[in-house]
């Protein structure tokens, strides 16, 4: 089996003479067959409003992703937002899923729905090794476009619905199961790779959105409406997924947001639980572990890329957050599930020559 390296952009694909920007989602991709399936390590989600998924085929706008996290390494994926949609299955192990102010815990033959612009993440649970299987796919790859039936029917009352932002799915259940097994068939369709497998995938998926629709839209009312208070959160999410990497301030933040820092504030205690600057920190801590095992940068450029200028202060920082110095960290981890691969930055603000 190849392995290959993509930088997948969670962001608008920006195409300029040939230049991309913004900031990417950081991956490793497994090449079977067609090169479908990807490596999915901890997303750094870029800042643009309409968070459009770059597809490795733009003619084939779904991305398959698989996900593979353990204790001492990556355990989760942090806060975020696409505007595509989203149905994943766990193949092994527990992850606590948290999407729009609702939570629960996915075992294996679990799955989920997340729809259009639903802010999430993932956090696995417990000591076992967890494997998720996603499909993150543009609304048109099911319908063929806005001007169809499909997508006037179906679609558009789907991804226009703010008070169906996800669906857990239960695999004890009848009703879910069979949803899961379309996720399944779909993800297995793309993982072979067959002649062909573009309609198994389309079907699948097709099928799986239609029963959602059908067994869960008309109880979507009783669920919370996106509130302002969401929306502000998800630009200062964006404000900080860009900015990661330099000095912010409460009052900058905020007013990437048009609201005063008590509201900020506010903002992050009522739906994440967290202060602003406690949410940045740990963000820079992700991305962090993520560079340490993805790259060969020297620990010193892997601190100056998370926004700490001072490297004392970020090997205490990541000896508090990890219970080891980013060293140790990258040496416990040599080899595993993720290994060492040369990353090119796009962003300009992180390229550099390895010393």
């Amino acid at each position: 089996m190849a392995i290959g390296v993509f930088w997948i952009m969670y962001a608008k694909y920006l195409t300029d003479g040939g230049r991309i920007d913004g900031p990417a989602v950081f991956c490793r991709g497994l090449k079977w067959g067609v090169d479908m399936i990807q490596q999915m390590t901890v997303m750094r989600i870029a800042a643009d409003k309409e968070k459009e998924q770059r597809h490795e085929t733009p003619l084939f706008p779904c991305s398959v992703y698989v996900t593979d996290w353990q204790r001492g390494s990556i355990e989760g994926c942090p806060w975020h937002w696409h505007k595509d949609l989203e149905l994943m299955y766990v193949a092994m192990g527990r992850v606590q899923v948290e999407c729009s102010g609702q939570q629960t815990v996915l075992k294996e033959g679990d799955g989920l729905f997340f729809n259009s612009k639903a802010l999430h993440r993932y956090q696995m649970v417990g000591e076992e090794k967890c494997h998720i299987c996603y499909l993150v796919f543009n609304p048109d790859f099911v319908t063929g476009g806005v001007g169809t039936v499909y997508h006037q029917k179906y679609m558009a009352p789907l991804v226009s619905d703010a008070s169906f932002p996800c669906q857990f799915l239960y695999g004890s259940g009848a009703q879910d199961a069979e949803i899961i097994g379309r996720i399944r068939a779909a993800f297995a369709a793309a993982r072979q790779g067959s002649i062909g497998y573009e309609y198994d995938v389309r079907y699948n998926i097709s099928k799986a959105l239609l029963q959602l629709l059908l067994d869960y839209q008309p109880l979507a009312l009783e669920s919370k409406h996106m509130t302002p208070q969401m929306e502000r959160l998800q630009e200062m999410l964006d404000f900080l997924h860009w900015h990661f990497s330099e000095e912010v301030s409460l009052a900058q933040l905020a007013g990437s947001a048009g609201i005063s820092c008590r509201e900020a504030q506010r903002c992050f205690k009522g739906i994440l639980h967290t202060s602003p600057m406690e949410y940045l920190h740990h963000y820079r801590m992700q991305v962090a572990e993520e560079l340490l095992l993805g790259t060969s940068d020297s620990v010193l450029d892997v601190g100056i890329s998370c926004g700490f200028q001072n490297p004392s202060h970020f090997i205490k920082s990541f000896r508090k957050y990890r219970g080891c110095t980013p060293r140790v960290f990258r040496q416990r981890n040599a080899g595993g599930a993720l290994g060492f691969f040369r990353t090119e930055y796009m962003e300009s603000g992180l390229s550099r020559e390895h010393r």
